[in-house]
């Protein structure tokens, strides 16, 4: 019998970040592969600054940065002629990019993570089946030798890709259609590479795009697409298939060099039904597969894992509410259905069969060129836009009357309860910390923010009480805006920091003191007058059983 209180099946990396997010939380996992081993391949290249915020909560940012390629910008071409630039330098992150990195090297920084906290990724080993009661789950596994197993778990998620078993087990649908358009893709040497290294660069030609992403050392991945009818579709590409798209764009003259691969593939967009049946649950491409065309597919799995992962830790405990678990289908199926939305809206402008709405949407490229527009563009790609306001678990649905009194402290345009945490540094005595360093995937974080004339008396009270009621799930953080008061103590209830400027305040909403309570998963679940820690009492009590 297994010791651990959840099995992960699949070790992609939507399995591994689950694994390291519930480890890190002192869930006890297992974590199984029917593969002997990484693919290989290379698959997923990009990951979205959203992705890398939650990495950086996790521990293992700065080793995926080491390993990557940084491309601030994206330069849109119809034909040869460029007529916009994705500017995701403009981002309010400390990521403000795409990184470029192998899955295979994502892979292995992850699980070197889980390998230095005792952790290994049992391989060859496959599921078989499982059944489930109202007490736990028991999975029959399978190593590649004939061995058997049968193990006892309190919870078990599938995140075993879009031939999931342990959807298939739970028979759940999964919605959607596999796509006409037929992708070629090779990572190939460009020692000659005569645009612009540091960025990516994308070409809408009639049909289909021609995409160029830097993966470091003179490779570069190419994408395209066959245009409908190609006598060549469900044939493995050459590189002379490529420099056939590259020479009308005057790129002919590249050295296409020792391809690690070359492959082809018609996508698919489809949506499981239910992202949690009981103690099982699915994530990642388990639970949805999506078209490339926005490089979102490994990005939403590490969403979904972080999501689920601070809800499992209550739920092994035993005081995760049923409105808790069923919230993480609410947030994370929603979320999906608006990536999907997206990828529709890039596949018109880039596939669209008729030629008037071809046109249109070209020329609404255009319209990028305008910041604001550029900005609300690159927040949707970039996954830093995404929110959980509809959520069943926020305090906007929880307590209707806490959410109505929160305005007298709080703008109801930032920061709102679902919302993304937002980015901007904070003093303490030594050096400036961004928020996303102090934030943990373990715990709630409390800022308790002092606002212009702080009352430090009562801003400590809201921190014991939080600590006396809750402290095994939160954290208090006091925030002044200017000076810390001459002579306060926080006797231990919690760290202090300085606002210099007030941008701390400014981007949680504040308009003076208030509450602000951030979610393990970086996402606003509660604000609060000063006056008013019922609003606290009302989230647990509605989270915790």
């Amino acid at each position: 019998m297994s010791a651990a209180e959840v099995l992960i099946v699949g070790a992609g990396p939507v399995g591994l970040c689950l694994a390291l997010a519930l480890e890190q939380q002192g869930v006890r996992v297992r974590i199984i592969d029917k593969e002997p081993s990484f693919s290989g391949e290379s698959k997923a290249v990009t990951i979205q600054p959203r992705t890398l915020e939650l990495f950086q909560m996790l521990g293992v940012a700065d080793r995926l940065m080491k390993d990557g390629v940084v491309n601030p910008v994206m330069n849109m071409h119809v034909g040869r002629k460029r007529v916009t630039v994705l500017r995701y330098d403009r981002l309010e992150t400390a990521f403000a990019f795409y990184l470029h990195l192998h899955q295979g090297q994502t892979e292995r920084v992850l699980v070197q993570a889980l390998g230095e906290r005792g952790i290994t990724v049992e391989r060859a080993t496959a599921l078989e089946g499982f059944e489930q009661d109202a007490a736990g789950v028991t999975a029959r596994l399978a190593r590649a030798g004939g061995e058997r197993e049968e193990v006892r778990v309190p919870y078990l998620v599938g995140c075993d890709g879009g031939h999931s078993r342990v959807r298939a087990v739970l028979d759940l649908g999964f919605k959607g259609a596999r796509y006409d358009d037929n992708w070629i893709m090779t990572d190939v040497r460009i020692p000659n590479m005569s645009l612009a290294r540091d960025e990516r660069h994308g070409f809408i030609l009639d049909r289909f795009p021609f995409v160029v992403l830097n993966l470091g050392n003179d490779y570069y991945r190419l994408i395209a697409a066959r245009p409908p009818g190609s006598p060549l579709a469900g044939q493995v590409p050459t590189l002379e298939e490529f420099r056939a798209i590259m020479t009308p764009l005057g790129l002919g003259h590249w050295k296409l060099e020792e391809p690690l691969w070359l492959t082809h593939y018609n996508p698919s967009q489809r949506l499981v039904s239910d992202y949690r049946v009981g103690r099982v649950f699915v994530a990642g491409d388990a639970a949805h597969v999506n078209t490339p065309i926005a490089a979102q597919g490994l990005n939403t799995g590490a969403l979904d894992a972080v999501n689920l992962a601070w809800k499992l830790r209550l739920a092994v405990r035993g005081k995760a509410s049923t409105a808790l678990l069923d919230s993480y289908h609410a947030e994370r199926h929603a979320a999906a259905v608006t990536m999907f939305a997206q990828n529709d809206r890039l596949t018109l402008l880039v596939f669209g069969a008729n030629p008037l709405l071809r046109f249109i949407a070209r020329k609404q490229l255009h319209l990028l060129n305008v910041p604001a527009l550029n900005l609300k563009n690159v927040l949707g790609t970039s996954q830093l836009d995404l929110h959980y306001r509809r959520s069943p678990v926020v305090q906007t649905a929880l307590d209707p009357p806490g959410t109505r009194a929160s305005l007298a402290a709080f703008e109801w345009g930032r920061a709102r309860p679902g919302d993304r945490a937002p980015h901007c540094m904070m003093l303490d005595a030594e050096k400036h910390t961004a928020m996303y360093e102090v934030l943990r995937a373990t715990h709630h974080t409390l800022f308790i923010l002092g606002g212009a004339k702080p009352d430090a008396a009562r801003m400590k009270a809201v921190a014991e009480h939080a600590r006396e009621q809750y402290g095994e799930w939160l954290i208090p953080h006091f925030v002044f805006h200017g000076q810390i008061p001459p002579g306060f103590d926080a006797g231990g209830a919690g760290a202090v920091w300085r606002d210099e400027d007030g941008k701390v305040h400014q981007s949680l909403g504040a308009k003076g003191a208030g509450c602000v309570l951030i979610r393990p998963d970086a996402y606003v679940a509660a604000r609060f007058p000063l006056s008013a820690t019922a609003g606290l009492d009302t989230y647990f009590k509605a989270l915790l059983t």
